[in-house]
């Protein structure tokens, strides 16, 4: 009976071409000084858009700057295992730091992807639902959602070892590694399905506001100029507000009860707006999606083809295991440029961390 139970538990066990078991945090030099360099660069950069978002009301106080905060720290959690591998490598290779990376592996791209997914509903909720947007959706209420959802999220990628099925070694277990993979690959389809629906309800809403425009004639274009640069304008209504005093509009008009009619005002949109609008739009979809694509799509990749290699082939595919590092931590490549993409394509945002950076 034991020996059924210990063949049972190396079968659900990765092993190395020598037939030793796995060792998933084992990193190279090269690896090392991508860590190092990702670190000093992701953390303070993360760190300072999450302080400035904590700090300044007019930040945190809108709901979407939750979602953005609760996207920052899934950036940040990125770099716990990075860090964890670096002290194993380089200080203390103790058997207590290989089963927290065993225990952490895994949870940032998921709480990426749901903190992503909670951000992209908020937005189809506020373009479809613009009043029950502005009525529920509060800073409390997001916190909430997010919390409760990474709480979760993480529960469930680690159930195998918070429930005790199997206990946490310095080890990769199949079991758990499904798991991972069956989460994530959902939440990465749920995340670009809702991606693409948003961007098509974005482009909708920019086709209506063109139809708001009922002519293009050249009594309603203008070209004025705008600190020296010639900017064209739509006039897309023309507004008379017109104030009467008389309940009958066919009472003759008197000295006791005359009707004044202002002068007619006129409401412009800039042409260039529309378009830049357009490109708004598809920059969020493209930054969204890349980001997805980066951090939870190369490891979801690999498990597959390393799972499918092991249910094919009969055999543990340990040549595959040198990779498996490269796939896991190329998120960290994103986590260091995605704020910084954040950061271009909110002045708002840029501008206080700007001012906080000269203050100091």
């Amino acid at each position: 009976m034991n020996l059924f139970n210990n063949s049972t538990n190396l079968e659900d066990i990765v092993l190395t071409e020598s037939g030793q078991v796995f060792n998933p945090i084992d990193i190279d030099t090269f690896l090392i000084v991508g860590y190092i360099i990702c670190c000093l660069i992701g953390i303070p950069l993360n760190l300072s858009i999450a302080v400035t978002i904590i700090r300044f009301r007019r930040f945190h106080r809108k709901p979407r700057n939750i979602f953005l905060l609760g996207i920052i720290f899934s950036y940040l959690s990125f770099f716990i295992p990075a860090i964890v591998k670096l002290i194993y490598s380089g200080i203390d290779p103790d058997d207590s730091l290989c089963q927290v990376y065993v225990s952490v592996v895994g949870v940032p791209q998921g709480l990426l992807s749901v903190n992503m997914l909670l951000a992209l509903t908020d937005r189809y909720v506020a373009i479809n639902y613009p009043l029950l947007h502005r009525e529920k959706m509060t800073v409390r209420f997001a916190s909430i959602v997010i919390i409760f959802s990474s709480i979760l999220t993480i529960f469930f990628l680690k159930f195998v070892y918070i429930v005790g099925l199997v206990p946490l070694r310095c080890e990769v277990r199949l079991v758990h590694t499904k798991i991972i993979l069956l989460i994530l690959s959902i939440l990465f389809v749920m995340c670009t399905a809702l991606n693409l629906i948003v961007y098509r309800q974005t482009r909708t809403l920019l086709c209506e506001s063109r139809m708001i425009c009922p002519s293009l004639d050249e009594d309603r274009c203008q070209i004025v100029s705008v600190n020296g640069h010639q900017v064209e304008w739509i006039e897309l209504a023309t507004i008379e507000n017109v104030s009467s005093n008389a309940a009958v509009p066919s009472t003759p008009v008197n000295e006791n009860n005359s009707a004044t009619v202002t002068r007619p005002t006129s409401m412009h949109v800039n042409r260039r707006k529309f378009s830049q609008m357009e490109i708004e739009a598809t920059c969020t979809l493209i930054t969204g999606v890349t980001s997805l694509v980066v951090t939870a799509l190369p490891p979801t990749i690999f498990v597959s083809t390393f799972l499918a290699c092991r249910l094919m082939s009969q055999s543990d595919c340990s040549h595959l295991n040198w990779l498996a590092p490269y796939m896991i931590e190329l998120g960290l490549i994103n986590i260091v440029f995605s704020p910084l993409i954040f950061l271009t394509r909110n002045k708002e945002l840029r501008a206080a961390i700007t001012r906080q950076m000269f203050k100091c």
